[in-house]
C-alpha cells in the first residue's frame, strides 16, 4: 500500500514536471516566433524605405488610409 502511494506521488510529480516543461517550451516557441516576425518586418520596412520614391509612396499610401471624421 505504501509503495502504491509513493508510486502515485512520483507519477503526479512527473506529470507536473512534464506540464511545466511543456509550458516553458511553448513560451519559448512563441518568443522565437515573435522575434522572427520583428526581424521579417524590419527587413520589409528597410526594403520599402530603401529609396526616396518608395518612402514617398509609403507616406502617400498611409495618408490615403487615414479617414478623417
Amino acid at each position: 500500500e505504501q509503495a502504491k502511494l509513493e508510486g502515485d506521488k512520483m507519477m503526479k510529480q512527473a506529470q507536473a514536471a512534464i506540464e511545466s516543461e511543456k509550458k516553458a517550451a511553448v513560451a519559448d516557441i512563441k518568443n522565437q516566433v515573435a522575434n522572427l516576425s520583428v526581424d521579417i518586418a524590419e527587413k520589409v520596412i528597410k526594403e520599402q524605405l530603401s529609396n526616396k520614391d518608395k518612402q514617398l509612396k509609403l507616406v502617400d499610401d498611409l495618408l490615403g488610409d487615414i479617414k478623417l471624421n
